[in-house]
Protein backbone atom coordinates (compact mmCIF):
# COMPACT_ATOMS: atom_id res chain seq x y z
CA UNK A 1 0.00 0.00 0.00
CA UNK A 2 3.40 2.35 0.91
CA UNK A 3 4.38 1.26 -2.95
CA UNK A 4 1.21 2.60 -3.88
CA UNK A 5 0.84 5.72 -2.73
CA UNK A 6 4.29 6.55 -3.05
CA UNK A 7 3.89 6.07 -6.85
CA UNK A 8 1.05 8.18 -7.06
CA UNK A 9 2.56 10.48 -5.44
CA UNK A 10 5.73 11.23 -8.06
CA UNK A 11 2.99 10.42 -10.83
CA UNK A 12 1.01 13.66 -9.60
CA UNK A 13 4.48 15.14 -9.31
CA UNK A 14 5.35 14.67 -12.86
CA UNK A 15 2.38 15.56 -14.57
CA UNK A 16 1.72 19.14 -12.36
CA UNK A 17 6.24 19.89 -12.67
CA UNK A 18 5.63 22.69 -15.25
CA UNK A 19 6.76 26.38 -14.65
CA UNK A 20 3.43 28.09 -12.98
CA UNK A 21 4.08 29.74 -10.20
CA UNK A 22 1.21 31.48 -8.73
CA UNK A 23 -0.70 30.03 -11.83
CA UNK A 24 -4.54 31.06 -11.01
CA UNK A 25 -6.92 28.61 -12.26
CA UNK A 26 -9.57 31.08 -13.30
CA UNK A 27 -7.03 33.16 -15.71
CA UNK A 28 -6.37 29.62 -17.65
CA UNK A 29 -9.46 29.05 -19.57
CA UNK A 30 -8.91 31.94 -21.24
CA UNK A 31 -5.51 30.98 -22.59
CA UNK A 32 -5.35 28.94 -25.82
CA UNK A 33 -5.00 24.93 -25.69
CA UNK A 34 -1.94 24.83 -27.46
CA UNK A 35 0.89 27.66 -28.80
CA UNK A 36 4.42 26.78 -29.38
CA UNK A 37 7.07 29.28 -30.40
CA UNK A 38 10.31 30.07 -29.75
CA UNK A 39 13.42 30.82 -32.16
CA UNK A 40 16.31 28.32 -34.58
CA UNK A 41 19.58 29.78 -34.79
CA UNK A 42 22.25 28.84 -37.21
CA UNK A 43 26.25 30.59 -36.56
CA UNK A 44 29.19 29.56 -38.41
CA UNK A 45 32.91 31.67 -37.37
CA UNK A 46 36.04 32.02 -38.07
CA UNK A 47 39.20 32.71 -36.44
CA UNK A 48 43.36 33.56 -36.82
CA UNK A 49 45.93 34.72 -34.81
CA UNK A 50 49.18 35.31 -35.03
CA UNK A 51 52.03 35.88 -32.35
CA UNK A 52 49.97 33.56 -29.73
CA UNK A 53 48.55 29.79 -29.60
CA UNK A 54 45.01 29.71 -30.76
CA UNK A 55 42.42 30.56 -28.38
CA UNK A 56 39.38 28.96 -30.54
CA UNK A 57 39.15 26.58 -34.07
CA UNK A 58 39.77 28.30 -37.44
CA UNK A 59 36.33 27.04 -38.39
CA UNK A 60 33.48 26.76 -35.86
CA UNK A 61 29.18 26.20 -36.28
CA UNK A 62 26.80 26.10 -33.81
CA UNK A 63 22.91 25.23 -34.33
CA UNK A 64 20.73 26.27 -32.14
CA UNK A 65 16.59 26.05 -30.76
CA UNK A 66 14.86 27.64 -27.86
CA UNK A 67 11.45 26.26 -28.98
CA UNK A 68 8.56 26.69 -25.87
CA UNK A 69 5.36 25.00 -25.50
CA UNK A 70 2.40 26.43 -23.80
CA UNK A 71 -0.51 24.79 -22.82
CA UNK A 72 -3.31 26.86 -21.39
CA UNK A 73 -1.26 29.74 -20.78
CA UNK A 74 1.58 27.02 -19.03
CA UNK A 75 5.18 27.06 -20.83
CA UNK A 76 7.20 23.89 -21.28
CA UNK A 77 10.56 25.35 -22.38
CA UNK A 78 13.53 23.41 -24.63
CA UNK A 79 16.77 24.31 -25.73
CA UNK A 80 18.67 22.35 -27.94
CA UNK A 81 22.32 23.19 -28.82
CA UNK A 82 24.73 21.29 -32.02
CA UNK A 83 28.12 22.60 -32.36
CA UNK A 84 31.45 21.62 -33.45
CA UNK A 85 32.61 21.90 -29.59
CA UNK A 86 29.62 21.29 -27.95
CA UNK A 87 26.13 18.94 -28.43
CA UNK A 88 23.26 18.68 -25.89
CA UNK A 89 19.64 18.55 -25.28
CA UNK A 90 17.76 20.34 -22.30
CA UNK A 91 14.87 20.37 -20.97
CA UNK A 92 14.21 21.21 -17.58
CA UNK A 93 10.93 19.54 -16.46
CA UNK A 94 13.38 17.50 -13.83
CA UNK A 95 13.41 21.27 -11.52
CA UNK A 96 9.66 22.09 -12.53
CA UNK A 97 6.86 23.08 -10.00
CA UNK A 98 3.66 24.28 -10.01
CA UNK A 99 1.40 26.73 -7.60
CA UNK A 100 -2.12 26.70 -8.86
CA UNK A 101 -3.80 29.37 -6.97
CA UNK A 102 -7.93 29.36 -6.36
CA UNK A 103 -9.16 32.50 -4.40
CA UNK A 104 -7.45 32.22 -1.23
CA UNK A 105 -6.06 28.70 -1.69
CA UNK A 106 -2.42 28.36 -3.15
CA UNK A 107 -1.33 24.67 -3.85
CA UNK A 108 2.05 23.95 -4.33
CA UNK A 109 3.70 20.22 -6.07
CA UNK A 110 7.28 19.77 -7.92
CA UNK A 111 10.11 21.63 -7.09
CA UNK A 112 9.50 24.38 -5.05
CA UNK A 113 11.85 27.43 -3.42
CA UNK A 114 9.34 28.78 -0.55
CA UNK A 115 10.57 31.40 2.11
CA UNK A 116 8.56 31.18 5.40
CA UNK A 117 10.90 33.05 7.06
CA UNK A 118 14.61 34.45 6.81
CA UNK A 119 15.92 31.93 9.16
CA UNK A 120 13.41 28.88 9.10
CA UNK A 121 12.44 27.95 5.60
CA UNK A 122 14.52 30.43 3.55
CA UNK A 123 14.45 29.46 -0.24
CA UNK A 124 15.94 26.02 0.09
CA UNK A 125 15.14 24.13 -3.15
CA UNK A 126 12.83 20.50 -2.18
CA UNK A 127 10.70 18.57 -4.41
CA UNK A 128 7.03 18.01 -2.56
CA UNK A 129 4.14 19.54 -1.99
CA UNK A 130 2.12 21.85 0.13
CA UNK A 131 -0.12 24.11 0.74
CA UNK A 132 -1.33 27.91 1.83
CA UNK A 133 -4.21 28.95 3.27
CA UNK A 134 -5.14 32.93 3.68
CA UNK A 135 -8.91 33.34 4.19
CA UNK A 136 -9.25 36.54 5.74
CA UNK A 137 -6.45 37.50 7.44
CA UNK A 138 -5.25 33.96 8.37
CA UNK A 139 -2.00 33.31 7.44
CA UNK A 140 -1.47 29.46 6.90
CA UNK A 141 1.00 27.10 5.17
CA UNK A 142 2.23 24.25 5.22
CA UNK A 143 4.57 22.32 2.64
CA UNK A 144 6.83 18.83 2.80
CA UNK A 145 9.42 17.06 0.42
CA UNK A 146 12.51 15.78 -0.23
CA UNK A 147 15.17 18.65 0.56
CA UNK A 148 18.38 16.94 -0.70
CA UNK A 149 18.72 13.33 -2.66
CA UNK A 150 20.54 10.32 -1.46
CA UNK A 151 24.19 10.65 -3.12
CA UNK A 152 26.45 7.65 -2.83
CA UNK A 153 30.32 8.31 -1.92
CA UNK A 154 32.47 7.38 -5.09
CA UNK A 155 36.04 6.57 -3.79
CA UNK A 156 37.31 6.29 -7.07
CA UNK A 157 36.60 10.35 -7.29
CA UNK A 158 37.87 11.87 -3.94
CA UNK A 159 38.95 15.46 -5.20
CA UNK A 160 37.61 19.30 -5.13
CA UNK A 161 35.72 17.77 -8.32
CA UNK A 162 33.97 14.80 -7.37
CA UNK A 163 30.03 15.14 -6.36
CA UNK A 164 29.54 15.49 -3.05
CA UNK A 165 27.98 12.76 -1.15
CA UNK A 166 24.45 13.21 1.13
CA UNK A 167 21.74 10.96 2.73
CA UNK A 168 18.74 11.60 1.63
CA UNK A 169 17.23 14.60 3.69
CA UNK A 170 13.00 14.76 4.13
CA UNK A 171 11.37 17.51 6.64
CA UNK A 172 8.38 19.87 6.62
CA UNK A 173 7.62 23.64 7.39
CA UNK A 174 4.59 24.83 9.20
CA UNK A 175 3.69 28.47 9.22
CA UNK A 176 0.37 29.98 12.16
CA UNK A 177 -0.25 33.59 11.20
CA UNK A 178 -2.55 36.15 11.23
CA UNK A 179 -2.94 39.24 9.31
CA UNK A 180 -1.27 41.09 5.92
CA UNK A 181 1.48 41.16 4.30
CA UNK A 182 2.15 45.09 5.44
CA UNK A 183 1.06 44.05 9.29
CA UNK A 184 1.17 40.20 10.75
CA UNK A 185 2.50 38.39 13.01
CA UNK A 186 3.87 35.03 11.91
CA UNK A 187 5.36 31.64 13.50
CA UNK A 188 7.21 29.52 11.75
CA UNK A 189 8.21 25.81 12.89
CA UNK A 190 11.02 23.59 10.43
CA UNK A 191 11.59 19.85 11.15
CA UNK A 192 14.04 18.11 8.90
CA UNK A 193 16.40 15.24 8.86
CA UNK A 194 18.27 12.78 7.39
CA UNK A 195 17.85 9.20 6.87
CA UNK A 196 20.70 6.95 7.53
CA UNK A 197 19.56 4.14 5.68
CA UNK A 198 19.48 5.97 2.41
CA UNK A 199 22.77 5.15 1.48
CA UNK A 200 24.10 1.68 0.69
CA UNK A 201 27.79 1.85 1.43
CA UNK A 202 29.14 3.68 4.22
CA UNK A 203 30.76 6.89 4.21
CA UNK A 204 34.64 6.92 4.76
CA UNK A 205 36.18 9.71 2.94
CA UNK A 206 33.78 12.91 2.91
CA UNK A 207 33.31 12.56 6.57
CA UNK A 208 29.48 13.35 6.27
CA UNK A 209 27.36 12.06 9.26
CA UNK A 210 23.23 12.35 9.13
CA UNK A 211 22.24 14.83 11.24
CA UNK A 212 18.64 16.37 11.89
CA UNK A 213 17.02 20.25 12.71
CA UNK A 214 13.92 21.36 14.49
CA UNK A 215 14.04 24.96 14.09
CA UNK A 216 11.33 27.80 15.71
CA UNK A 217 10.95 31.27 14.10
CA UNK A 218 8.53 34.26 14.67
CA UNK A 219 8.37 36.94 11.78
CA UNK A 220 6.54 40.62 12.18
CA UNK A 221 5.66 43.76 10.21
CA UNK A 222 3.48 46.40 12.06
CA UNK A 223 2.57 49.80 10.03
CA UNK A 224 1.93 52.27 12.94
CA UNK A 225 0.38 55.90 12.52
CA UNK A 226 0.58 55.23 8.56
CA UNK A 227 4.34 56.53 8.64
CA UNK A 228 6.13 54.53 11.54
CA UNK A 229 7.30 50.97 10.40
CA UNK A 230 8.69 48.15 12.44
CA UNK A 231 9.63 44.51 11.88
CA UNK A 232 11.27 41.22 13.53
CA UNK A 233 12.68 38.23 12.72
CA UNK A 234 13.65 35.96 14.79
CA UNK A 235 14.51 31.96 15.06
CA UNK A 236 16.23 29.57 17.63
CA UNK A 237 17.80 26.26 16.07
CA UNK A 238 18.34 22.90 17.32
CA UNK A 239 21.03 21.50 15.07
CA UNK A 240 22.10 17.99 15.98
CA UNK A 241 25.10 17.32 13.74
CA UNK A 242 25.41 13.61 14.06
CA UNK A 243 22.43 11.52 15.05
CA UNK A 244 24.78 8.50 15.52
CA UNK A 245 26.41 10.18 18.29
CA UNK A 246 26.15 9.35 21.83
CA UNK A 247 23.25 9.89 23.57
CA UNK A 248 22.48 12.26 26.63
CA UNK A 249 21.30 10.86 29.49
CA UNK A 250 17.64 10.26 29.88
CA UNK A 251 17.63 11.58 33.47
CA UNK A 252 18.41 15.29 32.15
CA UNK A 253 16.27 15.63 28.99
CA UNK A 254 13.13 14.94 31.18
CA UNK A 255 12.30 18.95 30.85
CA UNK A 256 12.42 18.78 27.15
CA UNK A 257 10.41 15.66 26.50
CA UNK A 258 8.23 17.37 23.83
CA UNK A 259 11.37 18.45 21.54
CA UNK A 260 13.09 15.07 21.78
CA UNK A 261 9.92 13.76 20.32
CA UNK A 262 10.69 16.22 17.45
CA UNK A 263 14.33 16.08 16.97
CA UNK A 264 17.26 14.14 18.56
CA UNK A 265 19.55 15.12 21.53
CA UNK A 266 22.49 13.79 21.95
CA UNK A 267 26.23 15.28 22.20
CA UNK A 268 26.68 16.47 18.75
CA UNK A 269 23.32 19.24 19.53
CA UNK A 270 23.72 22.74 18.96
CA UNK A 271 21.81 25.66 20.17
CA UNK A 272 22.00 28.37 18.55
CA UNK A 273 19.99 31.60 17.44
CA UNK A 274 19.48 33.90 14.89
CA UNK A 275 17.88 37.38 14.94
CA UNK A 276 16.98 40.80 13.17
CA UNK A 277 14.49 43.74 13.36
CA UNK A 278 14.61 47.19 12.01
CA UNK A 279 12.68 50.22 12.87
CA UNK A 280 12.03 53.07 10.52
CA UNK A 281 9.57 56.47 9.59
CA UNK A 282 8.54 57.13 6.45
CA UNK A 283 7.63 60.83 5.89
CA UNK A 284 6.53 62.68 2.70
CA UNK A 285 10.10 64.51 1.83
CA UNK A 286 12.43 61.93 4.42
CA UNK A 287 12.74 58.30 5.81
CA UNK A 288 15.06 57.24 8.28
CA UNK A 289 15.77 53.51 9.67
CA UNK A 290 17.63 51.68 12.31
CA UNK A 291 18.57 47.74 11.55
CA UNK A 292 19.78 45.26 13.83
CA UNK A 293 21.02 41.82 13.15
CA UNK A 294 22.78 39.56 15.08
CA UNK A 295 23.55 35.34 13.93
CA UNK A 296 25.34 33.40 15.71
CA UNK A 297 28.51 31.43 15.42
CA UNK A 298 27.70 28.03 12.99
CA UNK A 299 24.00 28.99 13.10
CA UNK A 300 22.31 26.83 10.45
CA UNK A 301 18.97 25.95 9.29
CA UNK A 302 17.83 23.11 7.01
CA UNK A 303 15.38 25.09 5.41
CA UNK A 304 18.13 27.28 3.84
CA UNK A 305 21.25 27.14 1.62
CA UNK A 306 23.94 29.97 3.58
CA UNK A 307 23.89 32.12 6.30
CA UNK A 308 26.64 34.59 7.50
CA UNK A 309 27.38 33.55 10.89
CA UNK A 310 28.97 35.24 13.90
CA UNK A 311 28.12 38.50 12.83
CA UNK A 312 26.14 41.51 14.65
CA UNK A 313 25.72 44.42 12.98
CA UNK A 314 24.20 48.23 13.27
CA UNK A 315 23.12 50.25 10.68
CA UNK A 316 21.30 53.29 11.03
CA UNK A 317 20.52 54.98 7.22
CA UNK A 318 18.39 58.05 5.76
CA UNK A 319 16.93 59.80 2.77
CA UNK A 320 15.80 63.46 2.27
CA UNK A 321 13.84 64.42 -1.03
CA UNK A 322 14.05 68.15 -2.05
CA UNK A 323 12.80 70.42 -4.93
CA UNK A 324 10.05 67.96 -5.89
CA UNK A 325 12.25 64.80 -5.91
CA UNK A 326 14.90 65.99 -8.33
CA UNK A 327 17.67 66.64 -5.46
CA UNK A 328 18.08 63.48 -3.03
CA UNK A 329 20.34 63.36 0.09
CA UNK A 330 20.82 59.76 1.65
CA UNK A 331 23.10 58.62 4.08
CA UNK A 332 24.20 55.63 6.32
CA UNK A 333 26.32 54.70 8.67
CA UNK A 334 27.03 51.03 9.65
CA UNK A 335 28.98 48.87 12.44
CA UNK A 336 29.82 45.52 12.35
CA UNK A 337 31.62 42.81 14.82
CA UNK A 338 32.21 39.36 15.04
CA UNK A 339 33.35 37.30 17.90
CA UNK A 340 29.63 38.04 19.67
CA UNK A 341 30.69 35.13 22.01
CA UNK A 342 33.92 35.87 23.33
CA UNK A 343 35.44 32.45 22.05
CA UNK A 344 38.08 34.05 19.06
CA UNK A 345 41.68 34.44 19.74
CA UNK A 346 40.42 37.94 18.17
CA UNK A 347 37.32 40.31 17.40
CA UNK A 348 37.04 42.06 13.85
CA UNK A 349 35.50 45.64 14.11
CA UNK A 350 34.54 47.39 10.91
CA UNK A 351 32.70 50.31 9.93
CA UNK A 352 30.84 51.65 6.95
CA UNK A 353 29.73 54.63 5.80
CA UNK A 354 28.24 56.07 2.62
CA UNK A 355 27.24 59.68 1.85
CA UNK A 356 25.62 60.47 -1.60
CA UNK A 357 23.82 63.76 -2.81
CA UNK A 358 21.95 64.04 -7.01
CA UNK A 359 20.42 66.78 -8.89
CA UNK A 360 18.65 65.36 -11.82
CA UNK A 361 16.63 67.38 -14.34
CA UNK A 362 15.62 66.49 -18.03
CA UNK A 363 18.63 67.93 -19.36
CA UNK A 364 21.48 68.18 -17.02
CA UNK A 365 22.42 66.29 -14.12
CA UNK A 366 25.43 65.77 -11.44
CA UNK A 367 25.65 62.57 -8.55
CA UNK A 368 28.56 62.44 -5.71
CA UNK A 369 28.73 59.55 -3.61
CA UNK A 370 31.36 59.44 -0.53
CA UNK A 371 31.83 55.77 1.10
CA UNK A 372 33.86 54.93 3.71
CA UNK A 373 34.99 50.80 5.15
CA UNK A 374 37.03 50.16 7.78
CA UNK A 375 37.91 47.48 9.66
CA UNK A 376 40.31 46.86 12.89
CA UNK A 377 41.48 44.34 15.27
CA UNK A 378 40.66 44.21 18.68
CA UNK A 379 42.19 41.56 21.85
CA UNK A 380 40.05 38.52 22.18
CA UNK A 381 41.30 35.61 24.20
CA UNK A 382 44.57 36.67 23.29
CA UNK A 383 46.40 40.12 23.04
CA UNK A 384 47.20 41.06 19.62
CA UNK A 385 51.01 41.79 18.34
CA UNK A 386 50.98 44.89 17.17
CA UNK A 387 53.37 44.25 14.22
CA UNK A 388 50.03 42.24 12.46
CA UNK A 389 47.02 43.70 13.93
CA UNK A 390 44.98 44.67 10.74
CA UNK A 391 43.54 48.49 10.95
CA UNK A 392 42.74 49.67 7.33
CA UNK A 393 40.28 52.24 5.96
CA UNK A 394 39.40 52.23 2.31
CA UNK A 395 37.75 55.57 0.73
CA UNK A 396 36.11 55.49 -2.16
CA UNK A 397 34.37 59.05 -4.17
CA UNK A 398 32.35 58.96 -7.49
CA UNK A 399 31.22 61.40 -8.93
CA UNK A 400 28.99 61.85 -12.75
CA UNK A 401 27.92 65.33 -14.15
CA UNK A 402 25.80 64.67 -17.41
CA UNK A 403 24.57 67.38 -19.91
CA UNK A 404 22.36 66.89 -22.82
CA UNK A 405 20.91 68.82 -25.69
CA UNK A 406 17.61 67.45 -27.28
CA UNK A 407 16.23 68.96 -30.60
CA UNK A 408 14.43 67.42 -33.14
CA UNK A 409 16.48 66.85 -35.69
CA UNK A 410 20.35 66.53 -33.33
CA UNK A 411 20.54 65.30 -29.94
CA UNK A 412 23.87 66.12 -28.17
CA UNK A 413 25.21 64.08 -24.75
CA UNK A 414 27.80 64.57 -22.69
CA UNK A 415 29.06 62.94 -19.39
CA UNK A 416 31.76 63.05 -17.29
CA UNK A 417 32.49 60.62 -14.70
CA UNK A 418 35.40 59.83 -11.95
CA UNK A 419 36.57 57.76 -9.27
CA UNK A 420 39.39 57.93 -6.59
CA UNK A 421 39.88 55.16 -4.40
CA UNK A 422 42.35 54.76 -1.89
CA UNK A 423 43.39 52.42 1.01
CA UNK A 424 44.92 53.30 3.91
CA UNK A 425 46.65 51.09 6.32
CA UNK A 426 46.56 52.35 9.83
CA UNK A 427 49.54 50.18 11.31
CA UNK A 428 52.79 51.49 10.62
CA UNK A 429 54.28 48.05 10.93
CA UNK A 430 52.82 46.91 7.53
CA UNK A 431 51.40 50.51 5.44
CA UNK A 432 54.67 50.14 3.27
CA UNK A 433 53.41 46.97 1.81
CA UNK A 434 49.86 47.62 1.63
CA UNK A 435 49.85 50.93 -0.58
CA UNK A 436 47.11 51.12 -2.83
CA UNK A 437 45.33 54.27 -4.63
CA UNK A 438 43.66 54.86 -8.01
CA UNK A 439 42.26 57.45 -9.93
CA UNK A 440 39.70 57.07 -13.10
CA UNK A 441 38.30 60.27 -15.28
CA UNK A 442 35.80 59.05 -18.52
CA UNK A 443 34.57 61.59 -21.17
CA UNK A 444 31.77 60.87 -23.57
CA UNK A 445 30.00 62.51 -26.34
CA UNK A 446 27.13 61.09 -28.15
CA UNK A 447 25.89 63.13 -31.21
CA UNK A 448 22.71 61.65 -32.97
CA UNK A 449 21.24 63.06 -36.22
CA UNK A 450 17.70 61.99 -35.70
CA UNK A 451 15.83 61.84 -38.94
CA UNK A 452 19.01 60.10 -40.34
CA UNK A 453 18.78 57.65 -37.51
CA UNK A 454 23.00 58.28 -37.35
CA UNK A 455 24.55 58.41 -34.14
CA UNK A 456 28.36 58.97 -33.42
CA UNK A 457 30.27 58.35 -29.99
CA UNK A 458 33.41 59.16 -28.38
CA UNK A 459 35.19 58.33 -25.35
CA UNK A 460 38.48 58.72 -23.45
CA UNK A 461 39.70 57.40 -20.04
CA UNK A 462 42.83 57.48 -18.14
CA UNK A 463 43.13 55.69 -15.00
CA UNK A 464 46.38 55.60 -12.93
CA UNK A 465 47.02 53.18 -10.01
CA UNK A 466 49.59 53.48 -7.10
CA UNK A 467 50.28 50.30 -5.54
CA UNK A 468 53.15 49.53 -3.32
CA UNK A 469 55.64 47.73 -6.52
CA UNK A 470 55.03 50.73 -8.18
CA UNK A 471 52.61 52.94 -10.82
CA UNK A 472 50.29 51.79 -13.82
CA UNK A 473 48.33 54.41 -16.06
CA UNK A 474 46.19 53.32 -19.00
CA UNK A 475 44.65 55.62 -21.08
CA UNK A 476 43.01 56.13 -24.78
CA UNK A 477 40.25 57.28 -26.81
CA UNK A 478 37.20 54.82 -28.63
CA UNK A 479 34.95 55.73 -31.23
CA UNK A 480 31.97 54.78 -32.76
CA UNK A 481 29.29 54.89 -35.15
CA UNK A 482 25.90 53.41 -35.30
CA UNK A 483 23.46 53.87 -38.46
CA UNK A 484 19.74 52.40 -39.19
CA UNK A 485 18.79 52.17 -42.93
CA UNK A 486 14.93 51.41 -44.81
CA UNK A 487 13.42 52.36 -40.66
CA UNK A 488 15.50 49.64 -39.06
CA UNK A 489 15.64 46.96 -41.67
CA UNK A 490 19.66 47.45 -41.97
CA UNK A 491 21.58 48.59 -39.13
CA UNK A 492 25.15 49.06 -39.64
CA UNK A 493 27.81 49.82 -36.35
CA UNK A 494 31.46 50.22 -36.01
CA UNK A 495 33.88 50.78 -33.24
CA UNK A 496 37.55 51.24 -32.76
CA UNK A 497 39.85 51.71 -29.70
CA UNK A 498 43.16 52.35 -28.10
CA UNK A 499 44.42 51.67 -25.09
CA UNK A 500 47.79 53.35 -24.06
CA UNK A 501 50.02 51.11 -21.01
CA UNK A 502 52.80 52.38 -18.68
CA UNK A 503 54.51 51.04 -15.74
CA UNK A 504 56.94 52.89 -14.12
CA UNK A 505 56.69 56.00 -16.55
CA UNK A 506 57.98 52.95 -19.34
CA UNK A 507 56.20 52.35 -22.36
CA UNK A 508 54.48 49.19 -21.98
CA UNK A 509 52.75 48.73 -25.27
CA UNK A 510 49.59 49.42 -26.08
CA UNK A 511 46.11 47.77 -28.14
CA UNK A 512 43.92 48.14 -30.31
CA UNK A 513 40.86 46.73 -31.15
CA UNK A 514 37.94 47.45 -34.32
CA UNK A 515 34.93 45.78 -34.97
CA UNK A 516 32.53 45.96 -37.48
CA UNK A 517 28.54 44.56 -37.62
CA UNK A 518 26.06 44.49 -39.55
CA UNK A 519 22.67 42.91 -39.83
CA UNK A 520 19.60 42.48 -42.04
CA UNK A 521 15.94 41.46 -41.10
CA UNK A 522 14.84 39.59 -44.27
CA UNK A 523 11.12 39.46 -42.74
CA UNK A 524 9.37 39.48 -39.65
CA UNK A 525 10.80 36.23 -38.38
CA UNK A 526 13.66 36.02 -40.08
CA UNK A 527 17.15 37.74 -39.46
CA UNK A 528 20.76 37.64 -40.32
CA UNK A 529 24.09 39.30 -38.91
CA UNK A 530 27.94 39.31 -39.78
CA UNK A 531 30.30 40.87 -37.92
CA UNK A 532 34.03 41.01 -37.63
CA UNK A 533 36.41 41.87 -34.81
CA UNK A 534 40.00 42.76 -34.83
CA UNK A 535 42.49 43.02 -31.76
CA UNK A 536 46.27 43.91 -31.83
CA UNK A 537 48.28 44.11 -29.09
CA UNK A 538 52.08 45.77 -29.18
CA UNK A 539 53.01 44.43 -25.86
CA UNK A 540 56.74 45.51 -24.45
CA UNK A 541 56.80 42.56 -21.77
CA UNK A 542 59.15 40.03 -22.94
CA UNK A 543 56.75 37.73 -20.60
CA UNK A 544 53.43 38.73 -22.46
CA UNK A 545 54.80 39.34 -26.90
CA UNK A 546 52.70 41.16 -28.88
CA UNK A 547 50.10 39.25 -31.43
CA UNK A 548 46.90 40.03 -33.12
CA UNK A 549 43.60 38.04 -33.67
CA UNK A 550 41.03 38.31 -36.38
CA UNK A 551 37.28 37.06 -35.49
CA UNK A 552 34.35 37.00 -37.83
CA UNK A 553 30.96 35.43 -37.69
CA UNK A 554 27.96 35.29 -40.00
CA UNK A 555 24.19 33.77 -37.73
CA UNK A 556 20.90 33.45 -39.02
CA UNK A 557 17.87 33.58 -37.02
CA UNK A 558 14.67 32.40 -37.76
CA UNK A 559 11.35 33.17 -34.88
CA UNK A 560 8.32 30.68 -35.32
Amino acid sequence: MKCTLRLWFYITIMVLSIQSKGQDIEQMTNQKPLVINGTLGLGVGTYNSNGIPARQRAFSYLLSGAPTVSVYGVSFPFSVVVGDQQRGFRQPFNQYGISPRYKWVTVHAGWQSLEFSPFTLAGHTFLGGGLELNPGKLRLGFVYGRFNKAIEEDPNQVSAFAQTPAYRRMGYSVKLGYGTEQNHFDIVVLNARDEPGSLKNPVTFSGINPAENLVLGTSARFTFFKHVLFDFDLSGSIYTNNKLSDTIGSNQLRKVALIRKLVTLNTSTQLLAAGQGSLGYQGNNYNVLVRYRRVDPDYKSMGAYYFETDVQNYTVEGGWRLLKGQMQLNGSLGLQNDNILHDKAYRSNRKIGALSASYNTQDYGIDLRYSNYGITQDRGLNPIVDTLRVARTNHNINAMLRYNINGDLLAQGFVLVGNIQSLVDLNNFTSGQNTSNSKTVNFSYQLSFVPRSLGLNANVNYTVADISFGRTVFYGPSLGLDKQFAKGKYGLNASVSYQQQQNNKKDAGNLWNGNVNGSYLMSKRNAVSISFSYLKSNSRDITLPGFNELRSSLNLTHSF
